[in-house]
C-alpha cells in the first residue's frame, strides 16, 4: 500500500500544473472505469490503479468525446502497465475501449493491458466515425475479432496514433490478427506485433482509401495460413513503411507481406526496413506497386530471443526483441528521422531514439550507455617486477554523483584481464578498496614498456560502466625496465 501511495502523489504531483485538472482514481474514487469517465471534463485524467477490471462499467468503455487520459498510475512501468488489466473475459460482443464520438488526439490511452475481448471489429479496441485518440505504452493481448483481433480502424476521418505499444497473440478469423485498417489512416509507430494469427494478414490487414503510416515497428512471429504472415495491403490503400523490422513471419504466400488481390490497385513505399527476402517474401500483383526507397536490407535482425507461433494451435512462445549489440539493425534507420517532426522520439521502452551515431530499426533503439569516468590510484608507484610481494592496491571513486555501494563487485578487472582477489567497499569514504594479485600483475606486465596503464572497469548494479587508469614505473633487478 506504501508504494502505491507514492505513484498516486507522484501522478498528482504530475497533473497539478494542468488549470482545472482533475484526477478520479479507480477504485478509489468511482468503482468502474466508465463512470470515472462520466465524471470527467476535459483536461482530467483517470488513474487505473493497479488490478484486474471487468464486468460492467469496465468493457465497452467509451471515451464520449472526451479529451481526457485515461491511464494506469505509471505508465512508464512494465511491472505496473502489466499488472493493471482491462479483462473482457472472452465474452462475445465485448471489447475494452470504443473510440466512436470523433475523440482527437487529446483523448489519451495509456499504460494498461487489455485482454480477452471477442468482437466482430476490433476484439480490444475499435475506432471509427472520425475517431483519432492517442493509445500509448498499452500491451493489447489474447484478444480475438473477426477483423482485427486487437484493434480495428475504420472510416477515412479515423487518424489515430498507436505508439510503444506491445501487441501480441492476439487472433482474427478473417483478417488482420492485430490490426485491421479500413478505409483509415493511422500512425503505429515503435511497437512490437508478435505472434498474432489471421487468414490473412496475421499482423495487419489494410484496404481500402487511406494513408497509414508504419514506422520503427518489430513485427515478427505472426502467421496467415492464406496469404500475408506479416501485412496485407490492397485496394486504392497508400501504406508508407519505413524504419521497420519484418521477420520470421509466415504464411502459404507472401510470408512478409501481400500488395494487392484484386479491386483498385495498391501502392507501398519501403524505405530503411530489415525485411526477410525482400523481394522474395513479398508478393506484389499486378497493377499494384512497391517503392523501393533507400536503405532496405536483407539481414538477420539478431534479436535477444525470437518467438513463435504455431499456426495450426495459434499459441505463441514469446520472444525478447530487443536487440543484440552486434545487429545490423543498429544505426541503419533512415538518417533524416529526427528531422520529421512526427515522428516520436523515443521507442518501446522510452530510451531516446538517436542513442548511437543514427537511428536503430525496429522497436528497439540500444542505447549507448555512458561510461563514468573514474578515479583510479594505484600502489606501490614502482614495480620491481623482480621482487616478491603479495599485493597490489587499488582504490577507486566515482564521483558525487554515483553511489559506490552500486558497484558489482564481480564485475571488477584490471585491464580487461585480472579479476582481484579482494574487494571491498567503503561506504563512508565513498571508495573501493581493490588488491590485485602481486604475482599475476606481474606476469601480466611482463612484456608491457614502462611506464604501464593500469586500467580498473566495473558495471554498476543498473548496468552502467565505470573506468578509469593510473600509472606506474616498471623496473627490474638490472633497473629501468
Amino acid at each position: 500500500m506504501k508504494n502505491l501511495m507514492i505513484i498516486i502523489c507522484s501522478l498528482g504531483l504530475l497533473i497539478a500544473g494542468s488549470t482545472n485538472a482533475a484526477v478520479h482514481y479507480v477504485p478509489t474514487d468511482y468503482p468502474d472505469i466508465q463512470t470515472a469517465i462520466d465524471a470527467a471534463v476535459d483536461g482530467d485524467t483517470v488513474a487505473v490503479t493497479p488490478g484486474t477490471y471487468f464486468g460492467s462499467g469496465n468493457h465497452n468503455i467509451s471515451f464520449k468525446g472526451k479529451a481526457i487520459t485515461v491511464q494506469s498510475t505509471n505508465p512508464d512501468d512494465p511491472q505496473v502497465v502489466n499488472t493493471t488489466v482491462i479483462d473482457c473475459q472472452g465474452s462475445s460482443s465485448t471489447r475494452a475501449f470504443i473510440f466512436q464520438s470523433g475523440e482527437t488526439s487529446d483523448a489519451k490511452l495509456v499504460g494498461l493491458t487489455i485482454t480477452g475481448g471477442n468482437n466482430f471489429l476490433g476484439g480490444g479496441i475499435y475506432c471509427y466515425n472520425n475517431s483519432s485518440p492517442t493509445i500509448s505504452n498499452c500491451v493489447i493481448t489474447d484478444n480475438s475479432a473477426v477483423f482485427g483481433g486487437a484493434v480495428a480502424i475504420g472510416n477515412s476521418g479515423s487518424e489515430p496514433t498507436i505508439s510503444a505499444c506491445t501487441i501480441k497473440a492476439n487472433t482474427a478469423s478473417v483478417g488482420g490478427g492485430a490490426i485491421y485498417c479500413i478505409g483509415s489512416s493511422p500512425t503505429i509507430e515503435s511497437c512490437i506485433i508478435a505472434g498474432n494469427f489471421a487468414p490473412r494478414g496475421g499482423a495487419i490487414y489494410s484496404q481500402n482509401v487511406g494513408n497509414p503510416v508504419i514506422a520503427n515497428c518489430t513485427i515478427s512471429a505472426n502467421a496467415a495460413t492464406v496469404f500475408a504472415g506479416g501485412i496485407y495491403c490492397y485496394a486504392s490503400n497508400n501504406l508508407d513503411i519505413s524504419n521497420c523490422i519484418l521477420w520470421d513471419n509466415t504464411a502459404a504466400s507472401a510470408s512478409e507481406m501481400l500488395v494487392g488481390n484484386g479491386g483498385a490497385p495498391a501502392f507501398v513505399s519501403i524505405s530503411y526496413c530489415d525485411i526477410q527476402g525482400l523481394t522474395a517474401g513479398i508478393v506484389v500483383n499486378s497493377g499494384s506497386t512497391v517503392n523501393w526507397g533507400q536503405g532496405n536490407i536483407d539481414l538477420d535482425p539478431m534479436f535477444v530471443s525470437s518467438g513463435q507461433i504455431d499456426p495450426l494451435t495459434k499459441v505463441y512462445t514469446e520472444g525478447d526483441y530487443h536487440l543484440l549489440d552486434d545487429s545490423p539493425c543498429i544505426d541503419a534507420g533512415a538518417p533524416v528521422f529526427l528531422e520529421d517532426a512526427d515522428q516520436t522520439d523515443t521507442d518501446i521502452d522510452g530510451d531516446p531514439r538517436l542513442s548511437g551515431a543514427g537511428v536503430d530499426i525496429g522497436a528497439d533503439e540500444v542505447v549507448t550507455a555512458e561510461t563514468i569516468e573514474a578515479i583510479v590510484k594505484v600502489t606501490p608507484k614502482t614495480l620491481n617486477l623482480t621482487s616478491n610481494g603479495n599485493w597490489i592496491t587499488c582504490t577507486v571513486a566515482l564521483g558525487d554523483n554515483y553511489d559506490i555501494g552500486d558497484v558489482v563487485l564481480d564485475s571488477i578487472k584490471l585491464n580487461d584481464e585480472l579479476e582481484p582477489v579482494r574487494a571491498q567497499i567503503d561506504e563512508a569514504e565513498q571508495k573501493l578498496l581493490i588488491k590485485f594479485d602481486r604475482e599475476e600483475t606481474q606476469d601480466m606486465l611482463s612484456n608491457v614498456e614502462s611506464p604501464a596503464l593500469m586500467t580498473v572497469s566495473g558495471k554498476l548494479a543498473d548496468g552502467m560502466d565505470f573506468e578509469g587508469d593510473d600509472t606506474i614505473k616498471l623496473v627490474t633487478s638490472k633497473g629501468k625496465k
